[in-house]
C-alpha cells in the first residue's frame, strides 16, 4: 500500500496495511479538518461531507458558521495540537498576515472589576480572523492525498447492518438526488445542529443532555483605525456579573484592521438596534469600561454588523449511551460551549490529538465507547469552568454543578489575585489556556494565598 505524504515532505505509513478502511466524517468545519488530518494514517480515504456551498474565496464565511465573522484567539492548547497537526502552522500564520503577541504582555483583560498584572512573558498567542485561519487549514487538508473534501452534500442519516449493531455509511442528499456512501468508521462533527441525538433515540437509545439558558448576542464590527493604539494589541472587557451584563473585546487582526465583538447576556443586546455604525458604537459607549469607545473615536468601520446568537449551550452525553458500532461523535455536536471564553476549537483540536492516539494502538473498526469517553474527559473541566461563571447571573437557567457556590467563592479570589500576583496569573493563564489541569490553581501556596488574599 502506498505511503502518504504531508507538505512538509515527511512521510506516515498507513498502520493498518492489511485493510482499506474508510471514514465519512460528516461536517467540514475545523472540527471535521482537524480530525480528518489526524486520522489520515490510519485510513485509506477520508471523506469529509460538507452541506454548505464551496466558498467563493478563502475569505469568505460559510454560512454554517455564521461566528466565523467574530473574534477568534486560539489557545495555547490549540496552538500547540495544530503544530503537532500541521508542522510549521505558526509560522505559517504569521507569514500569512496573524499577529503573533506576548500572551500577557499585549493583552489587556479588565475582568471582574481589575485588570490582570501585565508582564513579559514566554508565551505567545496568534491573533487572526477565522476565514484565515480555516483557509490555512483547508489547504493543508486538500495537500494530504487520502482526503477528499466534498461540499454541497447534506447526511440525511446513517446506514445500519441487517442486525442494526454497526454504521455502515450515510444516507446523504447531493444535488436532488439520494444516494449512499459506505465507511467503516462514520464521525459526526456537523455541529450544535447534528441530527445523530435524534437519530439515536429513535432507535430508542436515550443521550442525556445538559442544557443552560444563558441568552447571549454577539455583535461584530470591523475597523480601521488611524492610529494604532501603542498599549495592547487585544483588549477583552469582561462584565461584573450578577450586574453588568455587556462586555466587549477588540482585536487586532490581519491586513491592519481592528475587529471588536461586543457580546451580552441575558439577551442584553437587541440585534436591531446595531445593525448600523451609529447603534455599534453607542452600545460600545455603554461598556463597564470606555476604553474601547474611545479608541475607536477616529476609526472607520469597514464592515456590516455581524450577529451571532447563542440562546442556550449544551452538553449531550453521547459518552454514556451504548453508541452502534463504527459511530463516534466530536466537535460541536457534542458540547456547544459558551464562546465568550475562546475555547471551543481548543477543544477541537485537543479531541484530534485524543482520536489520533487512540487509532495509533487500537482497533479502527467495532465500538469506540472508551474513545467517547476520553472525549467527554476533555470537555468536562472547561464545562465546570463556563458553568461556574455563567452561573453568577441567577436568571441563567439550568442545572448547577455540587459545589458551585464554593467554587465560585474560590475562582473569584483567583480572577482578583492575578491582578496583582504574576504566579497565580500565570497559572491561571495556563488552565485558561486548556494547557495545565485547573488542580494547579489548588496548590497549597495558592490556597494560603487565596485566604489571605496575599499579593507578590
Amino acid at each position: 500500500m502506498a505511503n502518504y505524504t504531508d507538505v512538509k515532505g515527511e512521510y506516515s505509513k498507513l498502520k493498518h496495511e492489511e485493510g482499506m478502511y474508510q471514514a465519512i466524517i460528516i461536517g467540514g468545519g475545523m472540527a471535521g479538518k482537524l480530525i480528518a488530518a489526524a486520522i489520515s494514517p490510519y485510513f485509506n480515504s477520508i471523506e469529509i461531507l460538507e452541506k454548505d456551498p464551496m466558498p467563493e474565496n478563502t475569505s469568505t464565511v460559510r454560512p454554517g458558521i455564521t461566528q466565523a465573522h467574530h473574534i477568534h484567539a486560539l489557545l495555547h492548547a490549540g496552538e500547540q495540537a495544530l503544530e503537532k497537526l500541521f508542522p510549521g502552522f505558526q509560522h505559517d500564520m504569521v507569514k500569512r498576515g496573524s499577529i503573533k503577541i506576548d500572551s500577557l504582555k499585549d493583552l489587556a483583560w479588565f475582568h471582574h472589576g481589575v485588570w490582570k498584572l501585565r508582564h513579559t512573558s514566554k508565551d505567545t498567542t496568534l491573533l487572526q480572523t477565522r476565514p484565515l485561519l480555516e483557509s490555512y487549514i483547508a489547504e493543508r487538508i486538500h495537500q494530504i492525498p487520502n482526503i477528499t473534501y466534498t461540499y454541497g452534500i447534506k447526511v440525511k442519516s446513517y446506514l445500519l447492518t441487517a442486525d442494526q449493531t454497526k454504521v455502515r455509511g450515510v444516507e446523504v442528499l447531493q444535488e436532488g438526488k439520494t444516494k449512499s456512501i459506505k465507511g467503516d468508521l462514520v464521525i459526526d462533527t456537523s455541529g450544535a445542529a447534528s441530527f445523530t441525538k435524534a437519530w439515536l433515540e429513535n432507535q430508542g437509545r436515550t443521550v442525556p443532555e445538559e442544557k443552560v439558558e444563558i441568552g447571549l448576542c454577539y455583535a461584530t464590527r470591523r475597523f480601521r483605525l488611524s492610529e494604532t493604539p501603542n498599549d495592547f494589541k487585544i483588549k477583552i472587557i469582561y462584565p461584573e456579573p450578577p450586574n453588568q451584563t455587556l462586555g466587549g473585546t477588540m482585536s487586532m487582526v490581519e491586513n491592519n484592521q481592528f475587529i471588536v465583538t461586543l457580546n451580552g447576556y441575558l439577551n442584553t443586546i437587541d440585534p436591531s438596534s446595531v445593525k448600523d455604525a451609529k447603534g455599534f458604537m453607542e452600545l460600545t459607549h455603554k461598556l463597564p469600561l470606555p476604553d474601547i469607545y474611545h479608541a475607536l473615536q477616529k476609526s472607520t468601520s469597514n464592515s456590516e454588523t455581524a450577529i451571532y446568537q447563542v440562546p442556550h449551550i449544551k452538553w449531550r452525553h453521547f459518552e454514556k449511551v451504548d453508541l452502534p458500532a463504527g459511530l463516534l461523535v466530536a466537535g460541536d455536536s457534542i458540547c456547544r460551549i459558551d464562546p465568550v471564553f475562546g475555547q471551543g476549537m481548543s477543544i477541537a483540536a485537543l479531541e484530534a490529538l485524543t482520536i489520533r492516539d487512540y487509532f495509533a494502538s487500537k482497533s479502527i473498526t467495532g465500538q469506540f465507547k472508551s474513545l467517547q469517553r476520553k472525549l467527554a474527559k476533555i470537555i468536562a473541566p472547561v464545562w465546570l469552568m463556563v458553568l461556574s461563571e455563567d452561573f453568577r447571573y441567577d436568571e441563567v437557567r439550568g442545572k448547577k454543578p455540587f459545589g458551585l457556590k464554593g467554587l465560585q467563592w474560590y475562582v473569584k479570589r483567583i480572577f482578583l489575585l492575578s491582578s496583582k500576583n504574576k504566579r497565580i496569573y500565570k497559572d491561571l493563564v495556563k488552565v485558561m489556556n486548556l494547557v495545565s489541569p485547573a488542580a494547579i490553581l489548588f496548590k497549597p501556596n495558592t490556597l494560603l494565598d487565596v485566604l489571605k488574599g496575599k499579593k507578590m
